[in-house]
């Protein structure tokens, strides 16, 4: 997939475009739809599919007190993307100048600059200064303009459309499973293992302690999870929060790898959360707390069927 920075003067291929445009923060099963049909219609007419999404999120440079915590890092969503078979996205960074563009003037960018044949969005897709551009601009554009207007209906999910804010408050309260059912993949976070105070292995449990680059987080919990490291997928019992047991109040994402015995400080790892095992505790003792990771570890073999 090639990605470029900022709407180009031109693409580097002769076909004309078929084209979406949106945050596509987590790149759900609402953004998969559009994403097929984008893929399907250009294949189908010849043309090259072209993704534009926008970093930062609106609303951060609009209204920060209102922006949500994003999903996935840009760099995943890129990867989910390209997953998708899209030929070319393009991260337009969101500015004050880029949001006083017309919606006209951003249709003239798209038929210009990117040779526009049909333009896929979804049903509730609005867009240019004051969120002017909507479904009825669309339609008038498109006659206009001479592209084809595909609009996909919103994806239902319990009889509730299928959103990036509906996935964060099932985040929040610990709804993993489900957010997954609606992200069609388990949520994930990926940052650098550094290293931490080695509490765990005093404790027979030695842990990767991650530094997350991750803006939105899973309720504070213990976690069934696994680990994309070194190559591998390994199960985890995954800690997310403080630690009461030892007076620690800020929050930790440590992660006992279950059968790995190599080094990963340095390294990248990817955390896929599968299940909420049991809220954060505050135990007695060192003792009791082994004993209760014992459980965690033996909750997480069972729930992936190795217990």
């Amino acid at each position: 997939m090639l990605v470029f920075r900022g709407l180009p003067a031109q693409i580097p291929f002769p076909e004309m475009t078929a084209v979406t445009f949106g945050n596509f923060d987590g790149v759900h099963l609402g953004h998969q739809a559009i994403l097929r049909r984008l893929v399907q219609t250009a294949k189908a007419k010849g043309l090259r599919s072209v993704v534009i999404t926008f970093f930062p999120h609106p609303l951060k440079i609009l209204a920060p007190e209102r922006a949500p915590t994003l999903l996935q890092s840009l760099e995943d969503r890129l990867e989910s993307l390209e997953e998708a078979f899209v030929d070319c996205t393009v991260v337009v960074p969101f500015t004050l100048d880029f949001a006083s563009l017309t919606a006209q003037a951003f249709l003239d960018r798209l038929v210009n600059n990117l040779k526009m044949n049909t333009l896929v969005v979804g049903e509730d897709a609005r867009f240019g200064a004051q969120r002017q551009g909507d479904i009825s601009f669309l339609r008038s554009a498109s006659a206009r303009m001479k592209f084809e207007l595909l609009v996909v209906e919103s994806q239902m999910a319990s009889d509730k459309r299928i959103s990036s804010s509906r996935i964060r408050k099932l985040l929040a309260a610990g709804e993993v499973q489900e957010a997954a059912l609606l992200l069609s993949r388990p949520f994930s976070i990926t940052g650098e293992v550094v290293r931490g105070e080695g509490r765990g292995r005093e404790l027979g449990f030695p842990t990767a302690n991650l530094l997350s680059d991750a803006e939105t987080m899973p309720m504070f919990g213990v976690y069934a999870c696994q680990v994309e490291a070194m190559g591998k997928l390994w199960l985890s019992a995954v800690h997310n929060g403080p630690i009461p047991t030892f007076g620690c109040k800020r929050p930790a994402l440590e992660a006992y790898i279950i059968g790995f015995n190599g080094e990963l400080k340095g390294h990248r790892i990817r955390v896929l959360f599968h299940k909420f095992l049991r809220p954060i505790q505050k135990f007695e003792n060192s003792d009791a707390l082994r004993a209760q990771i014992r459980k965690d570890v033996e909750e997480t073999l069972k729930f992936f069927g190795q217990g």
